[in-house]
Order: structure tokens, then sequence, then C-alpha cells
């Protein structure tokens, strides 16, 4: 190109220009999601630990029924017993008298008016004779006219004790009458709630 030639304008030249910066949108997104995750994820864990711990109380409120009611029912039964025991009426100091006389003269006549309508006789190692009419449990006490004087009709408590741990226990019951001959016969009576004569218990032998 000569210098008189008019200057030519030079052709359009790509330029390279900075790639563009990705917008934030995503980024910002990734980031609410995270922690919308986090929120659910607390909440997850503290519905769980109230839930535990809702169970855990509950559990333990059903373990303090089962005691309240297990303690009411043992209430109850006392209160029964006590209640048995405020209505029942024990013999006279007469009628044990009566009966301690009987025993030590063998007449037995006068008993009858003083047992129940249905008394139990037990004679020791045969089990009989089970359940008597007063006038058959009268004619039964004579199985221990063959005991021996003295008759004694207080024991001591010791003995009573060692009869209530036997094989007879349930024939000495606290209350009952225990009488015992010099050549170890052996008469238990024992009484209902109306204070009547209700159990004989006969053995010719000591079951100590």
């Amino acid at each position: 190109m000569g210098p008189d030639q008019p200057h030519q304008p030079m052709a359009d030249i790509p330029q390279h220009l900075p790639p563009k910066q990705k917008s934030g949108k995503g980024k910002e997104m990734l980031k609410w999601l995270l922690v919308i995750l986090l929120i659910v994820g607390a909440a997850a864990a503290g519905w769980y630990y109230a839930d535990s711990q809702a169970q855990k109380e509950q559990d333990k409120l059903n373990a303090e029924i089962t005691t309240l009611k297990a303690s009411n029912t043992k209430l109850k039964s006392d209160l029964e017993k006590a209640t048995a025991e405020e209505t029942s009426t024990k013999p006279t100091q007469e009628d044990l008298d009566n009966i301690e006389a009987a025993v030590k003269s063998g007449n037995y006549a006068a008993l009858e008016q003083l047992m129940a309508s249905k008394v139990i006789v037990i004679i020791a190692a045969s089990e009989g004779l089970g359940e008597r009419t007063p006038a058959q449990a009268i004619a039964d006490l004579a199985y221990i006219n063959a005991g021996t004087d003295p008759w004694n009709c207080d024991l001591e408590a010791a003995t009573i004790d060692q009869y209530q741990a036997g094989d007879y226990k349930q024939y000495f019951p606290d209350g009952a009458l225990v009488c015992k001959s010099a050549n170890n016969y052996i008469v238990s009576f024992s009484f209902n709630a109306d204070g009547d004569i209700s159990t004989i218990f006969l053995s010719n032998a000591d079951i100590v």
C-alpha cells in the first residue's frame, strides 16, 4: 500500500471476552434446601425424643397404676379382715370354763348347746370323722375318756407354737382351746365367727 492510498479500516478482529459469571441462584437454592433439611431433621429428632419421653412417662405411669392397684387390693383385704374380726363373737370366758370342766369331768352333754349346727371332728392319723351333728360330736368326745388326770387346758405358748407349726396346724388356730392329759391325749376346740364350737381335733398321743 502506497503512501497516497487512503487508509483502509482494519477488518474486524474477534474479541476474546472473559466468560460470563454463572448466576448465583443455584447456590442460593441449594443453601435454602440444606436449611430446610436441617429444620426438618431437627423437628423429626425433637418429635422422636418427645415420643420416647412420652412412652417412658406412660410406662412409669402404668407401673405406678399397677402398684396402686395391688396396694388397694391389699388394703381392701385388710379392711375386710378387720371388719370380720370386729363382727366376730369370741366364746365367753364362761363358755371356755364350761368346756374345760367338761373335758376334765368326762361329762360332755353340756357342750351341745355351745356347738355350731355342724361340727367337724378330726381324729389324728385317721383324718376322721368329718362333718358331724352336735349330738354325734358329743359321742365322739368319748375318744379322750382314756386320757388321765390331770388335764391341762392352759398350755404354755411354746407348746401351742409347736402344734401350730406341725402337721395338724390348721386345728390349732389362734383362739382355740387346747387341753392335754397326763398321758398325752389332746383335744383342741376351734370356734366360728359366732363363738360356737365348729371343729374338734382329737389325738391319743402327743403330736409334737
